[in-house]
Order: structure tokens, then sequence, then C-alpha cells
């Protein structure tokens, strides 16, 4: 399959086996993730760097250390607003959530839903 037609994606997340999960699953849905931060200024710095090919999907958790994901969505909304935003969390605080959508988010899903997440997003051609 040619690239180009794969969504592209970055993630930040700061539990490393959370990348590894997402690397896999993102592989297996042909979603090309191009990037995985530790923390939303990671992730900031990632997309001021490369400014001309930005990713079409950002998904963040909201949780980090240095830039939660609120925060970060927010920054992506205002500088970055063609990227799509998706939360990916463990945390099940209604307030938390609402903050994150109000600061971009599309939709929010529990870390159990990744796959449901990967679906969603994945070409319409590989879905059954």
């Amino acid at each position: 399959m040619d690239t180009k037609s794969k969504c592209t994606v970055v993630y930040a997340d700061d539990a490393l086996i959370h990348h590894v999960l997402m690397r896999a699953m993102a592989q297996s849905h042909l979603l090309d993730l191009v990037y995985c931060a530790s923390n939303g200024r990671d992730l900031i710095d990632y997309l001021d760097e490369n400014e001309h090919e930005l990713p079409e999907i950002c998904i963040l958790d909201l949780h980090m250390p240095v830039l939660n994901g609120i925060e970060t969505a927010k920054i992506i909304r205002e500088r970055f607003p063609a990227i799509r935003i998706f939360g990916l969390t463990s945390s099940s605080d209604e307030n938390e959530r609402m903050e994150l959508l109000d600061a971009g988010a599309e939709e929010i899903f529990s870390k159990e839903q990744m796959p449901l997440l990967m679906k969603q997003l994945a070409p319409k051609s590989i879905e059954k």
C-alpha cells in the first residue's frame, strides 16, 4: 500500500509501554505512527520542527508530566487547527474528559478502547 494513503498519527503518553502497544495497533490498522512523545511539550516541539509535514491525527493521554493532554490540546487547536485530536486515557474523571473535549478533542477513548479508536481511524478500505 502506498504510504501516502495511510493516515499519519502522532501520540503522546508518559507510559512507554503504551508507545509499544500504539505502534503495534497502528501498524495492524495500516496507520502511519510517525512520532511518540512522553509528554505534551515534546509533542509540541515535534510539531513545530515538522510544521511542513504535519500529521492528520494526534492522540493524547490526559495525565502527562511537563504538559498534560488538556493544555497540549489547546496549543494544538490554536497553532495547528488542521490536526484532528483524540483522547486516549485511563482517567474516569468526567470533568477532565469534558475539559479535553472543550480543549479541542473530537472524542475520548479509554485505554481499553484502543482497538476501537484504531478501527475508527483506519482507512475504510481495510474494514470488514
